[in-house]
């Protein structure tokens, strides 16, 4: 598989699940718009133990991990709810993707 069919099947999820990712130096993450209640990072982390390092091929596994980005104060019931639907979203998400195990090469 290579970068760019993973950062298809990333937004395809993502979109599926409600959320704009957008691409950043680690990997990728939620679009924030300062209204979320989730921060969701997916990651392309070097599996050294996976690496070729005669013919120079690194093995890139993706790793999908989500926190709660804000609460507080005095939330409504439906602040509450909003937040509640968007943070099982982004577990499910981060879950699927986490699941799939996802990686590609990349040559040095």
């Amino acid at each position: 598989m290579t970068k760019k069919e993973i950062a298809e099947i990333i937004e395809s999820k993502a979109a599926g699940y409600g959320f704009e990712i957008e691409e950043n130096s680690l990997g990728w993450n939620n679009k924030r718009t300062g209204q979320d209640y989730i921060n969701i990072q997916i990651l392309q982390n070097n599996n050294l133990e996976k690496t070729d390092w005669e013919n120079r091929k690194a093995c890139i596994e993706i790793e999908a991990c989500a926190s709660v980005s804000r609460m507080g104060g005095n939330p409504t019931p439906e602040e509450l709810l909003k937040a509640a639907d968007e943070i099982a979203r982004g577990a499910k998400f981060t879950a699927e993707l986490q699941s799939m195990r996802l990686s590609y090469e990349r040559t040095f």
